[in-house]
């Protein structure tokens, strides 16, 4: 009895471990590793504190603390590259900045830091001691003045402000940005978590108007308050027209669709997007149309579309092979459930491709094809995407001109120049 009860409980693990390999994984750790079980029981995220020393000689020279969780070769997307470019035109305003890493056994690389911020920004000449440094290691805490101010970058970072503010001369911090992150976490602990940070006492800056309007909008935090929200300051991003335009002459060859395919990223709507393009993969509109992944890091599969067509994964390309391929390309879907456009959406658009993306909230078709009349937002169903992914297939058939304007700043500096001007400004007034 006791070899046949162990038979089926073998056979329920190996159902389990076909059925739902994330969950085998998290039975298996309460064997392998009890502690970590037990801390994902709790199902929440505590950042590690920031590992500072006051060193009272640090006090009359303030500086700003610009604080990414990660900075590495591997980690830079939009919204870091973001950090970065915000972080150097401060301290191109004459504000003392470093940038500090927060997340534990993380470095990084001072060579690679210097070639990828010389390629980022264009500039010649970085700001004296300009630099990245860490707050994650006990064994070497970082030295800041008592008059010191933060930049959050992620609502993990202003967690880690969180804590340390009572000790600092200066309450107030700057607080970047870049989407509504309780949307990354459904309702859970990190929802409530991440929600709390925008309560506390900060100068934010926003990365753009579209997301500013859905705190006001939503009364988000300390955004409820109409004089608090009306004191943002925002900026649009920039989309490099060096490297983002469009090609002179139509590409040869097969039409192409791209599929920014981010399964792992709940709001890039993986699934809806890969449904609708199974039920237009045999329209008539998508005859000798191939279809592309990007963005997974070569980490999916090829997919079956239907009617023998299938979702290729895309190599993982430089910064100039990624803007070629979009060039070279006719529709890109890109969906984000979030009040803030996604990148590959205005660069593709740049590119003089047709996007397909989705609406959400004050992101609605009108304020989008504001920015890019090559900009649909679709409803966020499978049949909204799939009716707009059509149009747009049937758009290219018929010719446009690819050389539209688009409504965005061109470079990093004209994007982020005001704001960090305001922010140097506003720092240099309270210290």
């Amino acid at each position: 009895m006791q070899a046949l009860g162990l038979t089926r409980k073998i056979a329920r693990h190996l159902r389990l471990l076909r059925d739902d390999p994330e969950r085998f994984a998290a039975n298996l750790l309460q064997f392998t590793n009890p502690r970590r079980f037990q801390e994902k029981l709790t199902d929440i995220t505590i950042a590690a504190p920031l590992q500072v020393r006051f060193d009272g000689e640090l006090d009359a020279r303030p500086t700003l603390n610009v604080l990414p969780p990660v900075l590495s070769a591997e980690s830079m997307t939009g919204g870091p590259n973001t950090v970065v470019n915000f972080a150097f035109r401060l301290a191109q305003n004459g504000a003392p900045v470093r940038i500090v890493t927060t997340r534990p056994d993380v470095r990084t690389d001072p060579a690679w830091f210097r070639s990828h911020l010389a390629q980022l920004t264009g500039a010649a000449r970085v700001p004296k001691d300009f630099e990245a440094v860490s707050a994650a290691d006990p064994g070497a805490p970082l030295a800041i003045g008592r008059n010191d101010v933060f930049v959050a970058t992620h609502w993990t970072t202003a967690q880690q402000v969180k804590y340390r503010l009572q000790e600092m001369n200066r309450k107030r911090f700057v607080y970047l940005i870049q989407d509504f992150e309780p949307g990354f976490h459904q309702w859970s602990n990190d929802y409530a978590l991440s929600l709390e940070t925008y309560e506390l006492d900060f100068l934010p800056v926003f990365n753009e108007q579209l997301l500013a309007d859905y705190f006001a909008q939503a009364a988000v935090g300390r955004f409820a308050d109409p004089d608090f929200a009306r004191a943002s300051l925002v900026f649009e991003p920039a989309v490099d027209r060096s490297v983002f335009f469009p090609a002179a002459q139509p590409h040869s060859g097969r039409r192409r669709l791209l599929f920014y395919a981010r399964p792992t990223n709940q709001r890039n709507l993986f699934g809806l997007g890969l449904h609708a393009l199974r039920s237009v993969a045999s329209h008539p509109a998508f005859a000798d149309w191939e279809f592309q992944a990007i963005g997974s890091r070569g980490s999916l599969p090829d997919l079956e579309l239907g009617d023998g067509r299938m979702l290729r994964n895309a190599p993982w390309l430089d910064y100039a092979g990624y803007a070629d391929l979009l060039r070279n390309a006719d529709i890109l879907l890109c969906l984000m459930l979030s009040p803030h456009t996604s990148y590959p959406v205005l660069e593709m658009a740049a590119c003089g491709g047709l996007v397909v993306t989705n609406s959400f909230a004050c992101k609605a078709p009108d304020r989008l094809r504001r920015i890019s009349p090559y900009i649909t937002a679709a409803r966020p169903t499978i049949e909204g995407i799939a009716a707009s992914l059509v149009e747009a297939a049937q758009q290219v058939t018929a010719g446009y001109d690819r050389f539209a304007p688009l409504d965005l700043p061109g470079s990093w500096e004209e994007s982020l120049g005001g704001v960090a001007k305001a922010v140097s400004q506003w720092f240099a007034q309270i210290t």
